[in-house]
């Protein structure tokens, strides 16, 4: 009875986790219309894919990982070339926000490109922000 209770408000609260949701708190934390496109064109393909209730549990299940689908260095470095303001300014805030340099932030990604781990550091923390603001 306790796993179906937990397991009801889990689900419940996963229900927030909606593509329209997502897109609302990247404008929130100050992703350009661009910028949260191109995120958005990842997330809306997984979704279409996997359907909602996947969906919803692999976002809510990221924890700091960068998507597979943005593990590809060259698609970041690519990223980055067309976004470099806003990733440079959201890595400055991480730094601030964490108190660690980005390179100690980044250091499980230090054997690829600059811009590369600049892109997927702002990703990755960017978006389990996200699923746990709207998980509670």
């Amino acid at each position: 009875m306790i796993k179906k209770i937990f397991g009801f408000k889990e689900r419940k609260s996963l229900e927030n986790i909606t593509l329209n949701n997502i897109q609302d708190k990247m404008y929130e934390i100050g992703f350009n219309k661009e910028f949260a496109e191109e995120i958005m064109i990842i997330l809306e393909k997984r979704f279409n894919k996997y359907g909602e209730k996947e969906f919803q549990e692999w976002f809510n299940g990221l924890h700091y990982r960068v998507p597979e689908e943005l593990k590809d260095e060259l698609l970041a470095i690519k990223i980055y070339e067309k976004h470099s303001l806003l990733i440079e300014e959201q890595v400055k805030e991480l730094e601030k926000e964490t108190k660690l340099s980005w390179v100690i932030q980044t250091e499980d990604l230090k054997n690829i490109n600059e811009k590369a781990r600049k892109v997927q550091l702002v990703i990755r923390d960017r978006l389990s922000g996200i699923a746990l603001d709207l998980l509670t």
